[in-house]
């Protein structure tokens, strides 16, 4: 059985998982939507399929380790207006937050079909060039570029914890993909990624387009959330409010009181002990069957 790497401050140093443990990342914010990122493990109880956890065997602070992003970009003509801002937003994605030589990413466009347009990559110059040669065309196969995403990223999967992470710039409208979007949500669950939609949709009180739902819907299952990116100004906010909230996560590791290998998706709940905070993180995840029992989760 493998055995936890010991925890610094530093970006070097690697937590290594272990065969029988949940590996859990969440935010916390206060009720001003804040994020709090100096609680320790006595400010939380944590149920996995209502029940407490037979041994914690790790807790972090601030995470740094190193995060494993997907950035899909929508190529659709439905998003022809906004394609120049949306990439402008990878751009600004893959320059501010991946950090060179230690986070990887791939990038993947998205029409009718699915493009894999930059392989993984720790050089965000590598992918920043390929963002600008995209061209606007086509229907748009949301969900299917979202499960691609997510396989692409379990196969990435080593025996040192990473974070997962899907970039989603988008309308959120599908009307071209073989996949629905309950498929979207259990490959987001199955990958344990956490997936932040910036939502090129212009809303207004009187109008709330279908595809914003839609986006609603993957983030918040996943821990992530939807963020508006129509104007300049959306987009520093949402950029600003994603790598904080990159830089605030909390790293869970616990050993389940019950582990059953048969495949089964397993409710997970992170109950603040303090008043006036909201957890975020993914609603469960899918139990290792029995003929994978020495995978990790």
């Amino acid at each position: 059985m493998a055995t936890n790497a010991a925890a610094s401050d530093s970006a070097d140093f690697k937590i290594i998982k272990r065969v029988d443990e949940v590996n859990l990342r969440f935010t916390v914010t206060d009720s001003r939507g804040r994020f709090q990122n100096q609680l320790s493990p006595a400010d939380f109880e944590v149920f996995d399929n209502h029940e407490p956890p037979a041994a914690i065997h790790f807790f972090q602070q601030q995470s740094t380790l190193p995060m494993r992003v997907a950035v899909l970009i929508d190529v659709s003509s439905s998003v022809a207006a906004r394609f120049k801002f949306e990439q402008k937003a990878a751009s600004v994605f893959l320059q501010k937050v991946l950090r060179s030589d230690y986070d990887e990413a791939f990038l993947v466009s998205f029409d009718e079909k699915v493009h894999l347009l930059v392989d993984w990559t720790s050089d965000p110059k590598v992918a920043f060039r390929r963002v600008h040669e995209l061209h606007a065309r086509g229907e748009t196969a949301l969900y299917d570029a979202v499960i691609f995403a997510c396989d692409k990223l379990r196969e990435r999967a080593t025996d040192v914890i990473t974070r997962p992470v899907i970039i989603l710039i988008t309308d959120g409208d599908d009307n071209s993909s073989k996949s629905i979007m309950y498929d979207a949500q259990q490959a987001a669950a199955r990958a344990e990624v956490i997936l932040f939609a910036l939502s090129t949709n212009q809303l207004t009180p009187d109008y709330y387009p279908k595809g914003e739902a839609v986006l609603d819907l993957l983030a918040r299952s996943s821990g992530g959330r939807i963020l508006p990116a129509h104007q300049d100004s959306d987009l520093a906010r949402a950029f600003a409010q994603i790598e904080q909230s990159l830089r605030s996560e909390y790293v869970v590791g616990y050993q389940p009181a019950d582990l059953k290998l048969d495949g089964a998706f397993r409710v997970v709940e992170i109950r603040p002990r303090r008043s006036g905070l909201s957890v975020h993180s993914r609603r469960g995840y899918y139990a290792p069957v029995e003929t994978a029992a020495k995978q990790s989760f």
